[in-house]
């Protein structure tokens, strides 16, 4: 079993053409984060479209959620489709492996209208809990600032996130960094991110 991330930028195409290859540069620099962090292979094409491939499924919503707020904190929108499941065709060139992981990851992101974030695991109905607790923390994602995401992008990765740490990171004050974090409900996030990793693992 292993974790697909397909997604795209929202209204991408509204993006001035003088601005697009920083934004390429942009998604290019915050996937190779992602797949350096879980041992994840990605891809990107059709200008600003992507995939990611995790062997370790349970930690999907972790590395997406870094993801997006990686691009939020450069003033871009992502929606993101996760599936978990097989792996049929293993390819060095993740654009050309099947599997059912990669159909209902592709699938889920073409049913996305509004969303930010969905997830569906192969031969398993997501509990009513996990699927509430996915849109309540894509509303949170979807109201960041830019920099209340980029703090809390830093809090999560960073390896002493002690605020005092932060502020000197983000060369602000630590209020301020206190101020950022709780506008963008960290410990909801942080706690969402840890419940996710146990749930998925005791459900593959």
């Amino acid at each position: 079993m292993i974790a697909v991330i397909s997604g795209d930028l929202i209204k991408s195409q509204k993006i001035p053409q003088q601005e697009y290859d920083a934004m390429l540069y942009q998604l290019d620099q915050s996937l190779r984060f992602v797949a350096k962090r879980f041992n994840a292979s990605f891809t990107i094409y059709r200008g600003d479209a992507l995939q990611v491939q995790l062997t370790e499924p349970e930690l999907v919503c972790h590395a997406a959620i870094l993801l997006y707020l990686q691009m939020k904190a450069a003033n871009y929108e992502l929606r993101q489709s996760l599936a978990i499941g097989s792996l049929d065709n293993p390819r060095a060139d993740i654009k050309t492996a099947t599997g059912s992981a990669y159909t209902l990851s592709g699938r889920g992101l073409d049913n996305m209208s509004q969303q930010r974030l969905v997830l569906n695991i192969e031969n398993n109905t997501l509990e009513e809990a996990f699927a509430l607790n996915i849109a309540l923390v894509e509303v949170l994602l979807e109201k960041m600032s830019q920099k209340q995401a980029n703090a809390l992008f830093y809090y999560l990765t960073a390896e002493n996130n002690s605020h005092a740490e932060l502020a000197k990171e983000l060369n602000t004050s630590r209020e301020n960094v206190t101020k950022l974090l709780n506008l963008a409900h960290y410990q909801l996030i942080e706690r969402f991110i840890n419940y996710s990793q146990t749930t998925l693992k005791g459900l593959l």
